[in-house]
C-alpha cells in the first residue's frame, strides 16, 4: 500500500498542512491549544496572576464571577493575537471596590467557541 495524500487536523478540526517525504511525514510546528492557568498566587491576597494561551488570533473574554454566577469584572474583553498572556487581577470589581473573601471563578472565552473555568480563592 502507498500513501500519497494525507489529511492532518489539529484539535479544532482545522487543517494542518503536512507533506509525504521518502516515507516519512512532515508536519509543521503545531500551535498550542487554547490553555487557560492555574491562578498564582492561590489563595491570594491582594493580587493573584492569571495566564492563558491562544493558538491563533481570536477575540478573548477572561471575566471574574462570584459563586452566584454575578460578573465581578472582566479583565480582558478584546481581539489577541496568538501566543501566551498573563493578567492580574486585584480583587477589585468593575467599580474598583475591593470585593469580600471567598471562592471567585474565572472564565477564558474565545469567538472560536473555547470555554474553560477554574476558581481561586481570595483571603484577607
Amino acid at each position: 500500500m502507498v500513501l500519497t495524500d494525507i489529511l492532518v487536523a489539529d484539535r479544532q478540526a482545522q487543517p494542518v498542512h503536512a507533506a509525504i517525504v521518502t516515507s516519512t511525514i512532515t508536519i509543521p510546528s503545531m500551535p498550542a491549544p487554547f490553555a487557560l492557568g492555574a491562578a498564582y498566587p492561590n489563595p491570594f491576597n491582594p493580587q493573584t496572576q492569571i495566564t492563558y494561551e491562544l493558538p491563533g488570533q481570536t477575540h478573548v473574554t477572561l471575566t471574574m464571577y462570584n459563586l452566584l454566577g454575578q460578573e465581578i469584572i472582566r479583565l480582558v474583553d478584546q481581539v489577541q493575537p496568538a501566543g501566551p498572556y498573563a493578567v492580574t487581577w486585584n480583587g477589585r470589581n468593575t467599580q474598583g471596590v475591593s470585593v469580600a473573601s471567598g471562592v471567585y471563578m474565572y472564565r477564558l472565552t474565545t469567538d472560536s467557541g473555547f470555554q474553560t473555568t477554574r476558581r481561586v480563592t481570595l483571603l484577607k
